[in-house]
């Protein structure tokens, strides 16, 4: 009995141990809400379809089940358009609120809901706009990552093999600028980033770290064997700014 409770101490006390991660108890379930945000200025002669078609495969790399369109008519403006967060108290009652930023004006866009491992609802959209000198990259990825719970310990394990979403998010958006950039030979720079995007990863030969299967779903079985990217840092955790 002594030999016991000595060792059902030993375990309460190890528990307590490893339930503590900066002041939060990993064991409690909960959710955080994830955001990537990355705009690149792609400076490039090419023709229109050249960029288009560098974009789809880029896309294509990681995403199997995107929704890709290039509207037609769509003419290149002075400065670089930007994609529109959807205003839900301008949407008459009873029509559906859209789904993400609007890409209003861009000459490409994609929009996918990829199944990711450890993540529960990603939405990631990319839209290409055309100005004088070029292009602007826009791309924004949310997804809701659970937390905590009894299966906190396994996550933790699964990512160290099977790579995490943030990773995931990471390679895919720069193998869209990387496409773009292998294809047309364009000269491209980072306008914005968030969370921040240390070096120029876009320059370097990424390896893909997602293939959809037949259902369309993305796996990361891939990802433990793929170099890390710089500035692949963990999203900053906030209440989203886009619809979800």
């Amino acid at each position: 009995m002594t030999r016991a409770c000595a060792l059902a101490a030993g375990l309460s006390a190890a528990l307590a141990g490893c339930s503590t991660d900066g002041g939060n108890n990993p064991l409690a379930s909960r959710s955080t809400t994830v955001e990537y945000y990355r705009v690149f200025d792609i400076r490039t002669d090419a023709p229109a379809q050249s960029v288009t078609k560098a974009a789809t495969d880029g896309i294509n790399r990681n995403v199997k089940d995107a929704v890709v369109a290039t509207p037609p008519g769509v003419e290149a403006t002075d400065l670089p358009g930007h994609f529109k967060i959807a205003d839900p108290t301008g949407v008459p009652a009873g029509s559906p609120v859209a789904r993400g930023p609007s890409c209003d004006g861009a000459a490409w866009t994609a929009k996918a809901t990829p199944r990711v491992r450890g993540t529960e609802d990603m939405n990631l959209v990319a839209c290409l706009f055309p100005y004088k000198s070029g292009y602007h990259l826009d791309m924004v990825a949310v997804f809701t990552k659970p937390e905590g719970g009894i299966m906190h310990w396994p996550r933790r394990l699964g990512s160290v093999f099977l790579g995490t979403p943030e990773k995931f998010t990471e390679s895919t958006m720069m193998d869209v600028v990387r496409a773009i950039r292998e294809g047309t030979g364009a000269n491209v720079s980072l306008v914005e980033a968030r969370p921040n995007l240390a070096g120029t990863p876009w320059m370097e030969p990424g390896t893909n770290t997602a293939q959809g299967n037949s259902g369309g779903a993305a796996s990361l079985a891939g990802a433990a064997g793929a170099p890390a990217q710089p500035g692949n840092a963990a999203g900053t955790v906030k209440a989203s700014s886009v619809p979800q």
